[in-house]
């Protein structure tokens, strides 16, 4: 028998396109599969239509665990709880707006036990427009397999990829690198939380096709992005990275290379505000971990005297 693997969502008011994501399960070329659905304080019917759904996966050999909450949870939180139900060889996480290939299970899985030294794998997908349907590009990394090449990359926040359905992980390695499955509870950082571990030891692999279709939604979270809430996601991404950096004994000069990378995206984006408090407590932040460039110098200047977002819209232009 193929072995187990297990599938987490979570999904909040997905009424509109959570029917399609079933479907895509549904079809999965692959039979032993168990997933772990969270309806995650929805107020539409996403309830409704998984308990619907939840009979014709079960017909189909399919090992379903439908949970309800009343309230909207973080989803850091609900994702440790999944680590700590599931029963899977290998696992994977995937929103429930986008949707896996037929053979995407397989496909993976395949991967993974072909190179049985490897922790975690990652596919190419497609990226969907949801209002028209066009697909605007596919979405890749660059393989990486030099010692420690992806972490780096991953904290420099480069050839990096932070959707759920682009990669899937081995059970045996992650317990080994990251005994009893915990992470750090935040809102922010999830997907750095999981991937860092497996990057740190250099378990990562890569199927270079695409398996998968990414989703863009005006009113995703990544969609309604403003400044004031980037720079408190980048401020929550550093804890949290911090954290697992030093959960599993990482080297002080990657704390250092993520801390001069996130302050400095930081910086910059706080300069996009008119909140000039923040701006000074980001530019001494910044200031802290790192020796500041010209460029960097330049930019505190223009803001200052109120011409930096003039000169940023021009050089976007």
């Amino acid at each position: 028998m193929n072995p187990l693997v297990s599938m987490i969502t979570y999904c909040y008011n997905g009424e509109r396109f959570v029917s399609k994501y079933f479907d895509a399960v549904l079809a999965q070329d692959y039979d032993n599969i168990e997933l772990i659905f969270f309806n995650n304080g929805s107020m539409d019917r996403t309830g409704e239509i998984a308990e619907e759904y939840k009979v014709k996966l079960e017909a189909r050999g399919i090992i379903t665990h439908i949970i309800h909450y009343k309230e909207n949870q973080c989803t850091c939180q609900l994702k440790q709880d999944a680590f700590h139900m599931m029963k899977g060889e290998y696992f994977f996480g995937c929103d429930s707006d986008d949707l896996i290939d037929p053979d995407y299970i397989s496909t993976m899985v395949e991967y993974l036990q072909n190179h049985p030294e490897k922790g975690i794998v990652y596919c190419q997908l497609r990226v969907i427009e949801e209002e028209t349907g066009i697909q605007k590009s596919i979405m890749r990394m660059i393989p990486k397999y030099g010692d420690k090449e992806a972490l780096i990359d991953i904290l420099n926040g480069i050839n990096t990829n932070f959707t759920a359905i682009s990669y899937m992980m081995s059970r045996k390695h992650y317990e080994r690198i990251n005994p009893g499955m915990n992470i750090f509870i935040s809102v922010y950082g999830e997907n750095y939380q999981i991937q860092i571990p497996f990057l740190y030891n250099n378990l990562q692999g890569y199927v270079e096709r695409p398996l998968g279709q990414y989703t863009v939604r005006r009113d995703s979270y990544t969609g309604t992005l403003n400044v004031e809430k980037k720079i408190r996601a980048l401020k929550g991404q550093e804890e949290s990275v911090m954290a697992t950096l030093r959960q599993i004994g990482a080297e002080q000069k990657y704390e250092l290379l993520f801390l001069k990378r996130i302050r400095r995206d930081r910086f910059y984006t706080s300069l996009l505000w008119t909140d000039k408090q923040i701006a000074k407590e980001c530019h001494k932040e910044y200031s802290e971990v790192c020796k500041l460039s010209k460029k960097d110098h330049i930019a505190w200047s223009l803001y200052k005297i109120g011409l930096y977002k003039t000169v940023f819209k021009v050089k976007r232009k």
